[in-house]
């Protein structure tokens, strides 16, 4: 019955020889499930190893395509939603590699949890000046300026579309509060306001 909730198509009779079956192509050969999380660190190191370039040599396009079967019926259509909010733009220019800041294993998670789950996240960030603010924001996309992992955000008390960089979040926390997806067209507006070329 799980299964069936999840999309997968399960064939039942009762009686004498009766019993449960899979049809045979109702699951990849790998019988490989994954849940979204899982999904989008792969999702996530797929878009790194595009933005390095692999891709010509790799056939990542097979790769996303065989691990899209692996998905259950019932998040496949979530997970190509967010892979449409997962981008990769110009690597970061040597001068911004210099500033970068070791990741917190935790803020990552969260901030991950936050984008796959639709939940907003209150967070202490820290500017490029060295002060900090506590924001409430929705993660609406995530974004690879190589070696950078940076938010696109709505700014709930700013009414705006911000852009916080991975590791300058010093601290996070899930809120219960869900959100609703906005339309993508002002944050691929505010990445090229902000230098970013996708």
């Amino acid at each position: 019955e799980l299964l069936r909730r999840r999309g997968w198509l399960i064939e039942s009779a009762s009686g004498h020889g009766g019993g449960v079956r899979l049809p045979r192509d109702a699951l990849p050969a790998s019988a490989l499930v994954l849940r979204e999380e899982q999904a989008l660190e792969l999702l996530l190191a797929l878009a790194a190893s595009e933005a390095l370039g692999l891709s010509l040599s790799t056939g990542l396009a097979g790769v996303r395509a065989q691990l899209a079967r692996a998905f259950a019926p019932a998040d496949r259509a979530r997970i190509r939603a967010l892979r449409q909010r997962i981008r990769v733009c110009t690597p970061a220019s040597d001068p911004v590699r210099h500033t970068q800041r070791p990741e917190r294993p935790r803020v990552r998670h969260l901030v991950h949890t936050a984008f796959v789950r639709h939940r907003r996240l209150a967070i202490t960030y820290r500017a490029v000046d060295g002060r900090t603010s506590r924001r409430r924001i929705e993660s609406h996309v995530l974004l690879l300026a190589w070696p950078f992992w940076y938010v696109l955000a709505w700014d709930l008390e700013r009414e705006a579309v911000r852009t916080f960089r991975l590791d300058r979040i010093e601290q996070a926390d899930l809120l219960e509060e869900p959100f609703r997806p906005r339309p993508l067209q002002p944050f691929w507006d505010h990445c090229e306001g902000a230098g970013f070329t996708l």
